[in-house]
């Protein structure tokens, strides 16, 4: 889903797209705000967004139990980060044959 609020320790932020698992898609058609985190995150970085901006949604996404973010610059390469190991990697755990770059 695209546009999701979830509601973090911070503030609600609005996800730029989610993906929860088949078994949680009636949950999102019946609140206005989810309190339980997606199992991914998907930011779009644009040429407003900062680096600490990022970092911090990241942190609390992570802290709402969110098991992966992916970043995507704006060139459409995707960057994967995991709740248990929360450095870089090169593909997603989740969806390990989703492309590591998104061509427009």
């Amino acid at each position: 889903m695209t546009e999701c609020p979830l509601s973090t320790s911070d503030s609600v932020k609005a996800i730029d797209v989610a993906w929860l698992v088949p078994e949680r898609r009636q949950e999102v058609r019946s609140v206005s705000c989810l309190v339980q985190a997606p199992e991914i995150c998907v930011e779009v970085l644009s040429p407003s967004s900062t680096a600490e901006e990022i970092s911090e949604k990241i942190a609390l996404y992570f802290e709402s139990g969110v098991r992966e973010v992916w970043i995507c610059e704006q060139d459409g390469t995707l960057l994967f980060y995991f709740s248990a190991r929360p450095e870089l990697h090169q593909s997603s755990e989740m969806c390990p044959e989703f492309p590591t770059r998104i061509n427009a």
